[in-house]
C-alpha cells in the first residue's frame, strides 16, 4: 500500500478514482464559488473583544478568518485532503499558507508564511501564533525567504532539475521533505487578503505545484444595499467578497458547499471561536492528525476487539 510521510491514504470509490485519470490537474478540476461576508456583526464582536486590550494583542480581521479557517477545517475534515499520484490522501496537518508584506506598499518585498495549526486553536492562540510568525516574517529570518535566496544563487538547470525532482517525488508519493517543509504549496489551504492591499477578491488558479486544493481570495470592504427579510427596509452594510478555489476531486461539491458556508458563518458570528472546539474522538480521528495519531490508534484497536466479541456473541 502506497504510503506518505505528509498524508494517509484514503479508500475510496472506483467511480471516484475515475475521476484521477479524467481530470488530471488541479486546473482541470478547478471549480469556483464566491460568498460575500455581511461584518455587521463582526466588527460589533471586535469592538466587544479588543476594549481593554493593549493594542499588541487585539484581533484583527484577518486573524478571525484564519481561525475561522481552521474550525472550518476541523469540523469538515475531507476539504483537508488531496489528489498525488492518481490516489486520494488526507494530510496530518492542518496548515495554512499566506502571502506576507513586509512594507504595505506596491513595491514591498513579499514573503509567504505556512504555519501549522491546531484543531483545538482559538481567537487566542491563533493571534499569539499569527503575531510571532509575522515577526519573524517581517524581521527575521524567514525560511521560504531564506531556501529563495539560496537555491536562487544556483544556474538556471540546477533550479529547473530541482523543480523537476520536486515535482517528480511528489507524484510518486515520495516527497522530499527537506524541500516542501517551506513551500507554501504543500498547505491545506492558500489565503489571499488582498483587501489589505485595497483590491477586490479575484478567482484565483490553484497552484499545479504542491498539495494545496483549496485557495482562498478575500477582497476590499466595500457597501451594499442589504434587504430586511423581515421588514423589507434596505438597510447599507459593510461586507467583503471571498472568492474561492477548489479541487473539485478531493470532495464533491454536496460536501464543499456547506463547508463554504460554515466558514461564512463563523466569519460573521465569531463567538463559538472564543473556545475551543468540543470534538468527539470520532471527530479527531477523522481528521487523521499525525500529533494525535497514537490515540487515534489505540481507539481503533479497542474498536476491532469490541467488534470480534460482538461477531463471537452472534
Amino acid at each position: 500500500m502506497p504510503r506518505r510521510p505528509d498524508a494517509e491514504l484514503v479508500k475510496t470509490t472506483k467511480f471516484h478514482e475515475f475521476e484521477f485519470l479524467i481530470m488530471r490537474t488541479k486546473t482541470g478540476s478547478s471549480i469556483y464559488s464566491k460568498t460575500q461576508i455581511d461584518l455587521t456583526n463582526t466588527f460589533k464582536f471586535l469592538e466587544k473583544y479588543n476594549k481593554n486590550r493593549d493594542e499588541e494583542d487585539k484581533i484583527t480581521l484577518f486573524q478571525i478568518y484564519l481561525a475561522a479557517a481552521i474550525r472550518t477545517i476541523s469540523l469538515r475534515p475531507k476539504i483537508n485532503r488531496f489528489v498525488s499520484g492518481r490516489r486520494l490522501w488526507q494530510r496530518n496537518k492542518i496548515i495554512i499558507s499566506f502571502v506576507v508584506k513586509k512594507e504595505k506598499t506596491e513595491d514591498g518585498d513579499e514573503i509567504n508564511a505556512m504555519i501549522e495549526f491546531d484543531p483545538f486553536d482559538t481567537l487566542d492562540s491563533v493571534q499569539k501564533i499569527v503575531k510571532r510568525e509575522l515577526y519573524e516574517a517581517r524581521y527575521g529570518e524567514n525560511p521560504n525567504e531564506k531556501d529563495v535566496k539560496f537555491w536562487g544563487a544556483f544556474p538556471r538547470w540546477v533550479i529547473r532539475f530541482i523543480f523537476w525532482l520536486i515535482r517528480w517525488t511528489d507524484e510518486h508519493n515520495i516527497p522530499i521533505y527537506a524541500f516542501t517543509k517551506d513551500i507554501p504549496m504543500w498547505s491545506t489551504v492558500f489565503l489571499a487578503h488582498l483587501g489589505s492591499i485595497n483590491v477586490d477578491a479575484v478567482y484565483h488558479h490553484l497552484f499545479e505545484l504542491g498539495t494545496t486544493g483549496v485557495l482562498v481570495t478575500i477582497g476590499k470592504m466595500h457597501k451594499v444595499q442589504v434587504v430586511n427579510q423581515e421588514t423589507e427596509e434596505v438597510d447599507i452594510r459593510n461586507v467583503m467578497d471571498i472568492k474561492v478555489c477548489i479541487d473539485d476531486r478531493i470532495t464533491p461539491g454536496s460536501y464543499s458547499g456547506p463547508t463554504i458556508d460554515l466558514l461564512k458563518k463563523l466569519v460573521e458570528h465569531p463567538e463559538p471561536l472564543i473556545n475551543p472546539p468540543d470534538l468527539t474522538d470520532e471527530q479527531l480521528d477523522k481528521l487523521m492528525l499525525k500529533k494525535y495519531k497514537k490515540d487515534r490508534i489505540a481507539r481503533e484497536k479497542v474498536r476491532r476487539k469490541e467488534k470480534k466479541s460482538k461477531t463471537k456473541k452472534n
